[in-house]
């Protein structure tokens, strides 16, 4: 099974207003065709769904990259689709933080390694949103304690 990866670069607003037309059909329930030379093809509901999600990215700005599960990706590659720069990706690497492999002089990360350090990032900014917004309900209430604030400083 294929994954949709989606980097921060931006795309055209004509490839925008063009997938957001599509997107809109197939939400619609209308059928996608391919079109290629005289032959006309419609496609399968579970591609469509495939075709959806790059769609979807497209009309939101973003340039998706499709994986396959045995895709390897270089370690420039893994800091484009993670948004972040090559260093701070080889030095999460050499921390133990994302897994890789050298099959010979250079690093590799396996798509199902990305996903899920992917996952983790996730959850780690979560998580940790969670606790910054624990510790300003805190402060605030401690703050109310004291006297120091109320809701006239809002």
């Amino acid at each position: 099974m294929s994954k949709v990866l989606r980097t921060k670069e931006t795309v055209s607003p004509p490839l925008r207003k063009a997938a957001s037309r599509a997107l809109a059909r197939l939400r619609a329930g209308g059928a996608l065709f391919v079109e290629g030379g005289r032959e006309r093809v419609s496609l399968p509901l579970p591609v469509a769904r495939k075709v959806e999600a790059l769609l979807t990215a497209y009309a939101e700005g973003q340039t998706p990259s499709v994986l396959a599960p045995a895709d390897e990706l270089t370690t420039q590659e893994t800091a484009d689709l993670l948004g972040l720069s090559r260093p701070t990706v080889v030095k999460m690497m050499d921390d133990g933080r994302l897994p890789f492999h050298k099959p010979g002089a250079h690093r590799r990360v396996r798509r199902a390694d990305l996903m899920a350090f992917q996952e983790v990032l996730r959850r780690e900014r979560r998580d940790a949103l969670a606790a910054l917004s624990k510790a300003g309900q805190a402060m605030e209430r401690d703050a109310r304690d004291q006297g120091s604030f109320d809701d006239k400083m809002i």
